[in-house]
């Protein structure tokens, strides 16, 4: 399947999702706002939207399921039999969209009643999604094989190279165009772990006005036409982020690995505790529809 088919699919499924919950909220609209203690009054919507009613269990049951699904990225990531099974960035895309869409279904089974034990698992659920926007960021400034594996240096080099070679040959880009082209990316030198992730923000803050300029310049001296742009424009991004990445690579590195330390101990403690509340509910006889 395409790239772009993947995303077509996460866009549909969000706005389905977003639609069926503003629809759901507009449903429990006062249920969820009458006093916690007093739920049981309203005898009719609590035995709908409450934990244990009938729509509320339900939607829970689909949040665990959307919880045991986040498994699939990593055993297709650690899986060698798996990995001719589709691009790994794809995986983790729809990892990131199970990770967001299961605390917002978790907050509504719950019916926004977090105590307890799973009152500190929710809010584990919400420090661990956020923890999880913060990773992909730094996972996309990673350079990676087409196969979703982290590039070498070397590799990297060659690829940058390639990128300069291509503007020269395709477009006859001058040599002094070129160096000043990799002048757009200043050389930190030894910068403090902070300041390189700083710098990380601030790049692709002006990575469009940098290509944008480049290319309104480059486009009147070398005359690149309008078949050729789209190519000249991606060209010379590309060129551009292979430079800022080559830049920050060890501090984003630094940074990814430190976080997996973090992000991997309370997921697992999340699915832990979401396995005994699950064993403890069925112990006590609500099994939804079963």
């Amino acid at each position: 399947m395409k790239r772009n088919s993947h995303n077509y699919i996460l866009i549909f499924v969000s706005l389905v999702t977003v639609g069926l919950l503003i629809f759901y909220s507009s449903l429990t609209l006062n249920y969820l706002k009458t006093p916690v203690a007093e739920r049981y009054l309203l005898s009719e919507l609590d035995d709908l939207y409450s934990p244990s009613g009938l729509i509320g269990h339900g939607i829970g049951f689909l949040a665990a399921l959307f919880m045991f699904m986040l498994w699939l990225y990593i055993i297709r990531k650690h899986w060698n039999r798996l990995r001719g099974i589709g691009r790994l960035s794809q995986w983790l895309k729809y990892h990131m969209w199970f990770g967001i869409a299961a605390p917002l279904l978790a907050a509504y089974h719950a019916a926004f009643k977090f105590e307890g034990l799973i009152g500190v698992m929710y809010w584990a659920m919400i420090a661990v999604m956020l923890s999880g926007i913060v990773g992909r960021y730094l996972y996309g400034h990673i350079p990676r094989r087409r196969d979703g594996h982290e590039m070498s240096m070397k590799q990297m080099n060659t690829e940058k190279a390639e990128k300069l070679r291509s503007l020269q040959m395709e477009f006859g880009i001058a040599s002094e165009d070129i160096n000043r082209l990799q002048q757009l990316t200043p050389q930190l030198g030894n910068r403090s772990t902070l300041s390189a992730l700083y710098h990380l923000v601030i790049f692709d803050m002006r990575r469009r006005h940098q290509v944008k300029q480049v290319l309104l310049e480059f486009e009147v001296k070398y005359g690149a036409g309008p078949m050729d742009l789209s190519f000249f424009k991606a060209t010379i991004e590309k060129q551009i982020i292979m430079s800022q990445r080559l830049v920050v690579l060890e501090a984003v590195s630094t940074v990814f690995h430190w976080w997996h330390v973090i992000h991997k101990p309370f997921a697992y403690a999340i699915f832990l505790v979401l396995t005994l509340h699950i064993v403890l509910t069925i112990s006590f006889g609500f099994t939804w529809i079963f």
